[in-house]
């Protein structure tokens, strides 16, 4: 049997900065939430003291906290300043950067649209960001739903697939008479998912 490895794979740089920063913590500081879906890795950190919580009520007053690659949304940080939790902020720069997007596209008063999946946490940060405002799809039959609007403001979860994020968008052009798309898909998502595609073209089985 021959092994083939992608060419692209592995953390991206979002998940390796806040894997970094966990490691980094002092004995005691907790995560909201795991910090990457390893259950390997968040064994070894629990065992290290940075443990993740399910929420701030776990979380002792002036304790340190550590916010995973997802982001949270404003109402988290407003709590942990009251509380004065001393926040290590793991947020990947381009979910910040849709965070902010989401943001720009309610104060601008145009329908926010995000695609991506609604469960997710990055998406929910995102729409927290957004004032809870957001239509989120991540089907092109929940675009063809949208009733039209004039003004439309399209952010992307950062790990969406490509293929179908265009799918969406050529949906949604026809929805208003003016569609601005924040292009928030990171450059090691499509990465990873062209070097996933090219070698389920050579191989037999794919893992």
């Amino acid at each position: 049997m021959r092994v083939h490895i992608a060419a692209a794979c592995g953390f991206c740089y979002g998940v390796r900065r806040a894997v970094e920063l966990a490691a980094q913590a002092e004995a005691g500081t907790h995560t909201l939430g795991p910090i990457i879906h390893n259950p390997q890795l968040v064994d070894s950190l629990s065992e290290k003291g940075v443990t993740p919580v399910n929420s701030l009520g776990e979380v002792a007053d002036g304790s340190k906290l550590l916010i995973r690659s997802h982001g949270v949304g404003p109402d988290v940080y407003d709590e942990a300043e009251k509380r004065c939790l001393h926040i290590v902020d793991a947020t990947c720069p381009h979910v910040k950067k849709a965070q902010q997007d989401a943001r720009k596209v309610i104060n601008a008063k145009k329908v926010l649209v995000i695609i991506g999946e609604k469960d997710h946490p990055e998406v929910i940060s995102i729409s927290q960001w957004g004032g809870n405002r957001a239509i989120i799809i991540d089907k092109v039959e929940e675009a063809e739903e949208i009733p039209y609007c004039e003004t439309m403001g399209v952010v992307v979860q950062t790990t969406f697939s490509q293929s179908r994020f265009k799918q969406i968008e050529s949906v949604l052009a026809g929805k208003t008479g003016h569609l601005d798309v924040y292009m928030t898909i990171c450059a090691a998502t499509r990465q990873r998912q062209e070097a996933a595609v090219e070698l389920a073209g050579k191989v037999d089985a794919m893992i």
